[in-house]
C-alpha cells in the first residue's frame, strides 16, 4: 500500500493539535488577585457567600499546583459558583489594597493578619474578613486535599448561614 507524501506529518500535527487543546484548557480560568477587599466582601455578602483567598508567591511550586490541580478545576466546573468566591494574594508583591474596612492595606499587613506565612496558604473568610473555616496550610495528602477544600468551604457556608439566623 502506498501512502500520500504527507503522511508521516500526521501524528505530530494530532499531537501538536492535543497539545494546543490542553494549554487552551488550562488557560480558561483565572485566579484573580485580590485589589479591592472592600468591593469583593460586598458582593460576597450580597451572596451570603465565603471568601476563599489563596497566599502564594512568585517563586513556589506548590502554589502553582494548587491553583491547576484544585481551584483552577473549581472554577471550570462551575459546580462552585454559589457556594464561594475565589481569589489570592501574593505576598512577595508591593500591592496596596483596599482592606475590607475601606483602608489602603500592604499585601504583607494581609499576611501578617492571617498568619499566611508559608504558600499556598488557604483562608475561607466572611464578607468582613473574619475567618469562618481553619485555614489549610500546603498541600495535603494528593487523593484527599480536595476534599479537604470541599469540608473547609461547607464549614465556611455553614457558619455563614448560622450568624444570618441570628
Amino acid at each position: 500500500m502506498k501512502y500520500p507524501k504527507f503522511y508521516p506529518l500526521i501524528l505530530p500535527l494530532l499531537l501538536l493539535a492535543s497539545l494546543v487543546i490542553q494549554v487552551a484548557q488550562a488557560d480558561d480560568v483565572t485566579i484573580h488577585k485580590v485589589t479591592d477587599l472592600e468591593s469583593l466582601g460586598a458582593q460576597a455578602a450580597d451572596k451570603n457567600l465565603p471568601i476563599l483567598i489563596m497566599f502564594s508567591q512568585e517563586e513556589c511550586p506548590y502554589c502553582t499546583i494548587m491553583e491547576e490541580n484544585y481551584l483552577k478545576p473549581m472554577l471550570r466546573s462551575g459546580e462552585y459558583a454559589n457556594k464561594v468566591i475565589i481569589r489570592k494574594v501574593k505576598i512577595d508583591d508591593m500591592d496596596t489594597l483596599t482592606d475590607f474596612n475601606g483602608d489602603r492595606v500592604e499585601a504583607d499587613h494581609l499576611t501578617g493578619r492571617y498568619r499566611a506565612w508559608v504558600t499556598p496558604t488557604l483562608i475561607f473568610v466572611s464578607s468582613k474578613g473574619a475567618e469562618v473555616a481553619p485555614k489549610l496550610v500546603g498541600i495535603g495528602t494528593e487523593g484527599f486535599f480536595a476534599g479537604d477544600i470541599d469540608n473547609a468551604i461547607n464549614h465556611a457556608i455553614s457558619k455563614l448561614r448560622s450568624i444570618a439566623l441570628k
